[in-house]
């Protein structure tokens, strides 16, 4: 009978231990991007420069999504709905922090 006893235990131990293990690693966080803030800025001076004084740009504001690891242009159809508290102000700023463009070919097109 306490044979019987040690393998209920010995059972319950592990299938304890193997989901806090599964839960430690679902919650551990993920490294956050390094961003090239200098790499940024600079590129933002030197297209200042290129301005004339009369002229104004719109910068073009591209929205990231943390948890795709996606960023989305104007012309992304999920531009509108990624929240912006992650904006780069080029594709290549970006690609350099780790974020992949968004995917037009998984886009399925209305049908009308």
């Amino acid at each position: 009978m306490l044979w019987l006893a040690a393998q209920v235990f010995f059972l319950c131990l592990i299938s304890f231990l193997a989901g806090a293990g599964i839960t430690v690693l679902a919650l551990r966080r993920k490294p956050e991007p390094k961003i090239a803030e200098s790499v940024a800025v600079e590129e933002v001076r030197e297209a200042e420069e290129i301005v004339e004084p009369g002229q104004q740009i719109e910068p073009m504001i591209i929205k990231a999504s943390k948890k795709s690891m996606r960023y989305h242009t104007p012309d992304s159809p999920y531009y509108n709905r990624v929240s912006a508290s992650l904006t780069f102000i080029s594709p290549e700023d970006a690609e350099l922090a780790g974020y992949k463009p968004w995917n037009a070919d998984k886009v399925k097109a209305p049908s009308a």
